[in-house]
């Protein structure tokens, strides 16, 4: 089967396009030459006072100026209205090509991300159930690590069930103040991360902000375990009351972000290159909802580099 180029396609069918459009406005200059010069010919034979022959003739000279110049003038609109749509055509076909792109990444580790739990889980079980000679203690460890792994794959769920309803716009906000500084304490505690993993925390109590509870807590969730996932070693998590605002910063010292990605990590299916050259798993929907989250409670979200960490900021 032979594989097109449809971007090659697009140029071909543009370059045709451009040269009929020069070739026909050539044809369209001439042919008014052509008329121009038959009438002056036809006025020509009128006319026996050399005087008058020339202001005849400099009257159509102008007239043929005049016509050339108003096709050209048109044209050059027209090519300029052609080079423009052909422009914003381009950009419409790359921008799907990356979409489609990252689809197709998100259908391919959707799969991978839900069976890895499922396996963890029934191996565990196996060998809870087959080995009669294990050990309470181990038997609580397997269980302990089973219940991980169906916490970690209830999320998921959870968020792509989220994800819908923000797109069909059927999510509804129930507000209520919320003490966003007990919810952040659960949330470290149920963490999990590798032991070589660092994490400090400077939280200020009792902090009080009016939200959605569920959603605040699917945000913090997402915005720890990206710290978690992103970080070489160290994470440092800071809550504090500012200008009567609540601000919460979570910082990690892994691959900075550039400017150019500090908007597109929040885009759907979004995954940054050097973390596919890393091989860091992931659904591309974790930012994502953050920043749906952050819009609909008109949350302000920043992202920038301190002191070589990458910093998330949430300005409640």
């Amino acid at each position: 089967m032979i594989k097109i180029n449809k971007k090659k396609v697009l140029y071909f069918l543009f370059g045709y396009i451009i040269i009929q459009f020069l070739w026909w406005e050539i044809l369209l200059v001439k042919l008014h030459h052509q008329t121009i010069e038959k009438e002056k010919q036809l006025q020509a034979l009128k006319i026996t006072d050399a005087k008058n022959f020339r202001k005849i003739e400099a009257h159509f000279n102008q007239l043929k100026m005049t016509k050339t110049i108003m096709i050209v003038g048109e044209g050059t609109v027209f090519l300029i209205l052609i080079l423009f749509g052909f422009y914003r055509l381009l950009k419409a076909y790359e921008k799907e090509l990356v979409v489609n792109e990252q689809q197709t990444h998100f259908l391919l580790s959707l799969p991978h991300e839900i069976k890895t739990p499922l396996s963890i889980i029934q191996l565990n079980l196996q060998t809870i159930l087959q080995n009669e000679k294990i050990t309470e203690e181990k038997k609580k460890h397997l269980t302990e690590k089973s219940l991980e792994e169906l916490k970690r794959l209830h999320n998921i769920i959870e968020q792509l069930l989220i994800n819908n309803k923000i797109s069909k716009g059927k999510l509804i906000l129930k507000i209520n103040p919320i003490n966003i500084s007990e919810i952040l304490k659960k949330h470290l505690n149920m963490l999990l991360y590798p032991s070589e993993k660092e994490i400090q925390t400077e939280i200020q109590d009792d902090l009080l902000i009016n939200a959605d509870e569920p959603l605040i807590q699917l945000l913090i969730q997402n915005l720890l375990s990206n710290a978690v996932k992103f970080s070489e070693k160290k994470i440092d998590i800071k809550l504090f009351s500012q200008n009567n605002h609540v601000i919460l910063e979570i910082s990690n010292d892994g691959n900075l972000i550039d400017k150019n990605e500090r908007t597109k990590i929040f885009e759907l299916f979004y995954r940054r290159p050097i973390d596919e050259e890393n091989e860091i798993k992931g659904t591309g929907i974790g930012l994502y909802l953050v920043k749906q989250i952050a819009d609909l409670h008109n949350i302000k979200l920043n992202v920038f580099n301190k002191n070589n960490y990458n910093v998330f900021q949430v300005v409640f």
